[in-house]
């Protein structure tokens, strides 16, 4: 059974225990035309793709010990999601995200430093 961990600091991300000992960070498609314009600045659509993919940057460029600590990535068009058993993890990597969301200055650092290959 799914439940929502309370962690307000990591809005608007969302902290899920999804079953024991594994967890979801999710994004959902509810915030992304906040921030659409940067993405159609570097000519990507606002969708869990982007944001997965702006979310391995963050790894990379922010915190590049979590590479090992996080389960892995399953975007959808409408949501990002970062799974794995490490929640501390988890919830490190939704600060940074939750960070550059409400900071638009550092939300286009990270678009524009995502790699290429990383768009989907």
């Amino acid at each position: 059974m799914t439940e929502a961990i309370d962690r307000p600091d990591l809005a608007p991300l969302s902290l899920f225990d999804t079953s024991p000992g594994n967890y979801s960070l999710i994004l959902t498609d509810h915030h992304f035309a906040q921030a659409a314009d940067l993405f159609e600045a570097v000519g990507q659509e606002a969708s869990g793709y982007s944001w997965d993919a702006v979310a391995h940057t963050a790894v990379r460029v922010h915190a590049p010990e979590l590479g090992d600590r996080i389960g892995g990535f399953d975007p959808e068009a409408g949501m990002m999601c970062v799974y794995g058993k490490d929640e501390a993890a988890l919830r490190e990597l939704g600060s940074i995200l939750s960070s550059a969301f409400h900071d638009r200055a550092k939300l286009s650092a990270l678009i524009e430093a995502t790699d290429p290959g990383d768009w989907d």
